[in-house]
């Protein structure tokens, strides 16, 4: 995968905030499909994963948030459950 290097432009620059992940061929609103943000409410950066659910009645995502100094655990929690 090509990094993506933020980019500037006078007072302004480029930045990603969101990054899809989803398997070949669906489209971006897919139920399989992962969104992460980094997100700030004024308290600080966070990433929030969301997803939409299967049920087209509801158009709420689901989502969650993690903080940077939470990542780490939650990272290796997962880590540990994914091992064969």
């Amino acid at each position: 995968m090509k990094e993506i290097e933020e980019k500037h432009f006078g007072n302004f620059r480029v930045r990603v905030t969101r990054l899809t992940v989803l398997p070949e061929g669906e489209p971006i609103f897919s139920e399989q499909a992962t969104h992460v943000e980094i997100e700030d409410e004024a308290a600080g950066e966070f990433v929030k994963v969301t997803q939409q659910p299967g049920n087209t009645a509801s158009a709420e995502m689901s989502s969650i948030r993690i903080c940077p100094t939470e990542w780490p655990a939650v990272r290796h929690a997962i880590e540990l459950l994914l091992k064969p």
